[in-house]
């Protein structure tokens, strides 16, 4: 299937569907387990996004939208 849409748009839209369900929760958080190509060009384009500079991360970075932690993870090995 054909990926389409900009990433952080899209988290935009599943975060704000996850803050507005049915349910009181303590904590809402979404995991992504990526490849090494697939990590670096989240972390590049998020930085890119938002104008910060900083050094890659080495197996996760995570990023708030709203109430939403989003959790980016690789394997290196």
């Amino acid at each position: 299937m054909e990926k389409k849409g900009e990433l952080l748009n899209q988290l935009a839209i599943v975060t704000d569907l996850l803050e507005k369900i049915n349910a009181e929760t303590n904590s809402t958080t979404i995991v992504f387990e990526l490849s090494n190509v697939e990590f670096n060009k989240v972390f590049d384009l998020i930085q890119k996004k938002f104008g910060t500079k900083g050094e890659k991360p080495k197996n996760t970075f995570n990023i708030t939208i709203g109430g939403v932690d989003i959790v980016f993870n690789t394997n290196s090995v």
